[in-house]
């Protein structure tokens, strides 16, 4: 019997051993998931930011157009009347490229300038249908203005129109959480923009787009006799050594264009996100299979260990039970010769 316990106990401990290499393959497999998955997310982060910074520009415009309603309209008569006045009166300084030149915000003359169109903290609003465009307009080009919409360039007119003013509306190009100005390249003269400031909708149509160098600001002074305003970002994409100018000249607008400031004009997504998450899903699917194989694998060595052991089972079984005859076997001679003992005597 202390023969048979140990083959059993010895059996049966053989028989958990498949257990642990199994366990630990799964336990190998924890640490590249996850980082695959970190990974994944990584990668997944500019899409993601972009789209909702995006959605957040767009909702500024929209909140802009909301609370403008709201302002009495005696109130932006005066914002109207007030910036035109500020465009007659003031001089026309040097240009200067809004990327390269900081302006000094703590002056007498930019406290004034802050002080125009200043009902809500959006200065106006801009529409480009062609391109996707509906941003918000705001004081200034610092860092803080440009990361979260389009700047007015302050020693511009202010766009509220008019004969002999030339507006300057200023936006970032491939920023990596939030889009602006990325298709401003796609602008075509004929195409139209729209401009919703001080309870006004103005239309303005292209008509000349150039690249420049940044010191070259020629194209941004008033011209007598004209309305223009004119869009501008850095150029090429990712690299911006020189500026794009976009210039168009204000135009009447049909009745029926006003619903233009109605419509939803977000932002789409760009090719860079959907490649970008087209390769994400790839990956995955990719990782996803390659976990499905290593499962596989774990699965089958482990009947193939199942059967080993089954086999080594069958083996020891066959050893103890011819222990066990070979015992008996051997008990009986033993008995046999001592009854034969027993008789010669």
């Amino acid at each position: 019997m202390g023969k048979h316990s140990a083959l059993t106990l010895t059996r049966d401990a053989s028989a958990e051993q498949p257990e642990q290499p199994e366990q630990a393959k799964k336990n190998s497999m924890v640490l590249p998931a996850i980082l695959v998955i970190v990974g994944l997310l990584v990668m997944l982060y500019p899409v993601v930011s972009t789209a909702l910074n995006n959605y957040g520009t767009s909702k500024a415009a929209k909140e802009f157009a909301k609370l403008e309603k709201s302002v009495p309209q005696e109130v932006k008569d005066e914002q109207w009347e007030r910036a035109h006045s500020y465009n007659e009166r003031h001089t026309t300084g040097p240009i200067l490229d809004p990327w390269l030149n900081e302006v000094n915000d703590h002056n007498p003359e930019y406290a004034a300038y802050l002080d125009q169109l200043n009902a809500t903290d959006v200065m106006a609003r801009l529409i480009f249908p062609e391109i996707k465009a509906d941003l918000p307009i705001y004081h200034g080009t610092s860092d803080e203005v440009l990361a979260k919409g389009l700047g007015h360039l302050y020693g511009s007119d202010l766009p509220v129109g008019g004969v002999g003013t030339h507006s300057i509306i200023t936006g970032h190009t491939g920023l990596t959480n939030v889009t602006l100005f990325d298709n401003l390249r796609k602008a075509k003269e004929g195409d139209a923009f729209y401009i919703q400031v001080a309870g006004h909708k103005l239309k303005y149509e292209i008509d000349q787009i150039k690249v420049v160098l940044p010191h070259e600001t020629d194209d941004l002074r008033p011209v007598e006799g004209q309305d223009y305003i004119t869009l501008i970002t850095c150029t090429p994409y990712g690299i911006n050594t020189h500026r794009l100018l976009v210039r168009g000249h204000q135009v009447p607008m049909d009745p029926s264009e006003s619903n233009v400031f109605d419509q939803t004009h977000g932002t789409g997504w760009q090719w860079w996100m959907y490649a970008l998450l087209v390769t994400v899903l790839v990956l995955g699917a990719g990782f996803a299979w390659w976990l499905w194989r290593q499962r596989l694998d774990a699965d089958e060595e482990l009947d193939d260990d199942a059967e080993n052991a089954d086999v080594e089972t069958a083996d020891g079984d066959a050893d103890s039970d011819e222990l066990a005859d070979g015992s008996e076997s051997a008990s009986e001679d033993n008995n046999n010769t001592s009854w034969w003992e027993n008789d010669n005597e």
